[in-house]
């Protein structure tokens, strides 16, 4: 890189401003991953809350729905800057992934290793699959509008079943001093917090509500529609902010940058 004498005279650069122009790129990225894991996680966390921090929340009806419509803005957003800005369909993944991570390590250091709660009763939600099938569709489609209708109605349909896996062993019904309640809930019982659900996953004889029924399906359908309106709404959003705008650098910039006049 350093020593392609056409690029760095075609960019005004001589090696050393190249070099330190390398590692500036390489800072800024490490600031914006690093920032994302902390803006996602908490502002989810506040608009989410509970539903999805502890296993025993996890219900059929608000869970599903709330979290995947909060969790698009950023797959949005960040589709929207690697597009438009590199033509990269992967923004939707990257966002899913640093979710994840960023929800990942302070539940298992803060509430696993300092608060001693089994780490499966605060497993992260993963988006991951929605991630994916956003920048699928992006892939195919190329273009937002199409991709909201298709890839954002998948991103919040599929949500709960792309999680299902992980939690369906806690919806298990077990008998606990005379009473039917899933495992999830004996867990909260065990591990009391200040706050709790308000209200308890009651096994109906021959029923088994823990285990979903039709009200999971309109649900992931509502869910389904409103992350469209959230994709289309976050992407523009995305777009307005990775807007490019140039202007004159002073005199001093350059020399202190190694540019050439």
């Amino acid at each position: 890189m350093f020593n392609n004498k056409e690029v760095l005279e075609y960019a005004g650069f001589g090696k050393t401003a190249a070099r330190y122009s390398m590692y500036w790129d390489m800072i800024v990225v490490a600031a914006v991953i690093l920032l994302f894991m902390a803006v996602i996680p908490i502002s989810t966390t506040l608009m989410v809350g509970d539903w999805d921090f502890f296993i025993d929340w996890r219900d059929r009806q608000y869970w599903p729905l709330v979290f995947p419509v909060v969790a698009i803005w950023y797959c949005a957003a960040l589709g929207a800057a690697f597009w438009e800005g590199f033509r990269l369909p992967i923004g939707g993944t990257v966002a899913a992934v640093l979710l994840l991570l960023g929800f990942w390590l302070p539940r298992y250091i803060n509430w696993h290793l300092f608060a001693n709660y089994p780490f499966s009763m605060v497993t992260p939600t993963q988006i991951i699959a929605g991630g994916l099938m956003l920048d699928g569709a992006l892939l195919i489609f190329r273009h937002y509008l199409p991709t909201a209708i298709v890839g954002g109605f998948l991103f919040g349909f599929c949500f709960y079943f792309a999680n299902y896996g992980p939690i369906a062993g806690f919806f298990q019904p077990v008998e606990h001093q005379g009473s039917i309640a899933p495992v999830a809930d004996m867990i909260g019982y065990t591990y009391v917090r200040s706050g709790t659900p308000e209200y308890i996953r009651i096994v109906e004889r021959s029923t088994l509500r823990t285990f979903g029924d039709t009200t999971v399906f309109y649900t992931a359908a509502f869910a389904g529609y409103l992350c469209i309106l959230m994709y289309l709404i976050w992407w523009k959003i995305g777009s307005w902010f990775t807007q490019t705008t140039f202007y004159p650098n002073a005199s001093w910039v350059k020399d202190s940058l190694g540019l050439k006049d």
